[in-house]
């Protein structure tokens, strides 16, 4: 899996959207503080690093985004085509398995990326922070802000292998990882609940905070707020997400692993 895990390094390293990528996060971090220190508007002081100061809005959906890309870039499809052929079945399944890996690793890069790029925006604003957090729980957000973005990644990626289809895929990690797919499949539910005589809204109000899109965006909200049990299920965002998100994709990369490495290359 390690050559496998370097080769793909190597092909995103060599290609432009990467780059790409990387100079629009800069921009959209950089020019807002940019344009506050020049023009003196915006907050007086940020309360904190993580929720105030370095919004992760949007990144998992970036990283979604990227996991298509990987997984459907048109050379890398007939690569592939052309070698799983001509591989057993367990080589079949860490192929399947590493593109999981790799998406993974990306996602943790887009992440840390974004954090750096978001001080270094903060230095640039000259806005102070009044209330930083400890250095563990920074650590800590950045690790369950990833956690909260893997389900969607791994689910991209296994999307792209079961339709082959990079509108497809593109389609689903933005509305997939936009939370779009859950709000609207649950508003579908409490509809029909209402229909069989519940009340509307009763099934979102029980099932929401456990959906792995409110997990996210409670652990967006910023370190304190992800580590705080004072919520509606009296459980914290990231002891949700350990019960949730990571099952998940345990579970989505072994579903592709093992199962979508059976069918036919062609």
């Amino acid at each position: 899996m390690i050559a496998l895990l370097r080769s793909d390094a190597y092909r995103v390293l060599h290609s432009r959207w990467i780059w790409l990528v990387a100079a629009i996060v800069a921009f959209l971090l950089l020019a807002p503080a940019l344009m506050m220190r020049w023009t003196s508007m915006g907050p007086v002081c940020y309360d904190d690093l993580t929720g105030s100061a370095l919004p992760m809005t949007g990144v998992q959906i970036l990283a979604a985004a990227m996991a298509a890309i990987v997984c459907c870039d048109r050379t890398d499809i007939g690569f592939a085509r052309s070698i799983l052929s001509s591989l057993g079945e367990r080589a079949r399944m860490v192929w399947f398995a590493e593109k999981c890996v790799f998406s993974l690793v990306l996602d943790a890069v887009l992440i840390v990326f974004t954090f750096v790029v978001g001080l270094l925006g903060l230095l640039a604003s000259g806005v102070p922070v009044t209330n930083p957090e400890p250095a563990w729980q920074v650590a800590a957000w950045l690790g369950f802000t990833w956690l909260c973005s893997a389900p969607y990644v791994v689910l991209t990626v296994l999307v792209a292998h079961l339709t082959r289809s990079e509108g497809v895929t593109t389609v689903f990690a933005v509305l997939g990882a936009g939370g779009l797919l859950e709000g609207g499949l649950l508003i579908g539910i409490d509809f029909l609940y209402a229909l069989l005589g519940g009340e509307f809204l009763t099934v979102t109000a029980a099932v929401g905070p456990w959906l792995p899109a409110e997990i996210a965006s409670a652990v967006g909200d910023g370190a304190r707020t992800m580590l705080s049990a004072e919520n509606a299920v009296q459980l914290a965002p990231a002891v949700r997400a350990l019960i949730v998100c990571l099952p998940l994709t345990v579970a989505t990369v072994a579903v592709d692993a093992l199962l979508v490495s059976r069918r036919d290359a062609a």
